[in-house]
Parts: C-alpha cells; structure tokens; sequence
C-alpha cells in the first residue's frame, strides 16, 4: 500500500486516472476536466504517470485501466460518509457543464440542433453563464453567446446543479429549490431530463441508496 501511494498519493494524480477513464484524450481536455490543476502540476503528474507505465501517451495503458474499480470504490465512499462533503469551495460551474457535454445521451435528443443556455445566479460573471449546443452528431460546450437562437434557459444556483448532477435530486427536486427557473419550448422542458445521463458515479450507478 505504501509502494501505491508513491505511485498515486499526490494531489491530482487519480483524478486525472479519472478523467482518462471518462475519456479524456488530451492535455486540452484534462484541463477542462479539471480546471484548477496547474498545468505545470498536470505536465508533471503524467510524466510521473508515464515513468511509472499507468499512462501511454493520452491513453491509460493495461495497469492504469486497472485502477477502475478503485476510482470506483472512492467514488462509493464519498458519497456514503461524511468526510467527504462538498463545500462550497468545492463548487465549480466550469468543471460541472464540461462533464455535462460529455455525459449527453445523443440517442435521446431531437433530430434537429438544440442550444441550452445556463445561468448559475450565485457565480461572478466569469463563471456565470455556459451555453450547450446539443445534436445527435456532436455536443459543444461555448463560454460566449454565438447569437445561436436559445431553446430551453436554465436558471440555477450552483449548489442546486450540482446536487442534481451528481444524483442526490431528481429534476423535479431541482425544478423546487429556490432560485431555480426554467424557460423556453415546454415539449423540449419535458424532454430535458432524458438527455443528461448525468454524473458517472451518481449514487444509483454505484449502488447505494440515499435518503
């Protein structure tokens, strides 16, 4: 255990195992998977990663994909304890709408171009507003309006989304919270849901019940 902890204890390191496993595959998209790693820190974790045969280039190498399940088990317990409770330091509009992009399920949206805008009303301007341009060929995340005609406006406080995304409301629960507003086609509100599977390691995915 010691001997792993060399290899992955430092800061960063499996949360970039994490996002290799989600499907990262290159420094750009490691960034915007995790936005506050330096990228000095994140050149030197994948360096040390590859010395020590985890990573291949962009690519987790047999070893590497090994760590899943604990990835996994981590996940598992905090969401189960205490310990690991999200602050609100922790919050980050930037690294929820990117995992948002990636965990679209193109299957269940309308065949024809869709443009989310999505306003996170307790955040300064810089980290207020995303917009997602959503279509069964391709989901793109914008941090500027392209003037692309907005179907569904989302209103939210960071918590709020975030307590969504990661599973622990349903999108009813979110439609109920204070501050939360939706807006735009009522058909397309109605679908909404069903096009965010929503976070990876949601309490469901791993099996344990909440309250």
């Amino acid at each position: 255990m010691a001997r792993a902890l060399d290899v992955l204890g430092e800061r960063w390191t499996l949360l970039i195992v994490r996002e290799l496993l989600l499907g990262a595959s290159s420094f750009g998209e490691l960034c915007r998977g995790l936005p506050r790693i330096p990228r000095a820190t994140l050149s030197a974790r994948l360096r040390a990663l590859r010395a020590a045969g985890i990573v291949d280039g962009y690519r987790l190498t047999d070893a590497g994909v090994a760590l899943s399940p604990i990835v996994r088990e981590l996940a598992r317990w905090a969401i189960t304890t205490d310990s690991a409770a999200l602050g609100e330091d922790d919050l980050d509009t930037v690294a929820l709408t990117w995992d948002m992009r990636r965990r679209v399920d193109a299957a269940a949206l309308p065949d024809r171009r869709i443009v989310v805008a999505i306003e996170f009303s307790d955040r300064p301007i810089s980290d207020r507003k995303f917009w997602l341009h959503l279509s069964r060929t391709g989901v793109d995340l914008c941090r500027d309006d392209t003037g692309a005609p907005v179907d569904i406006w989302l209103t939210t406080p960071t918590r709020a989304a975030t307590e969504w995304w990661l599973g622990n409301l349903s999108w009813q629960q979110l439609m109920q919270q204070p501050g939360v507003q939706l807006h735009g086609d009522h058909t397309l509100q109605q679908q909404m849901p069903r096009w965010f599977t929503r976070y990876v390691f949601t309490p469901g995915a791993l099996g344990v019940t909440t309250t």
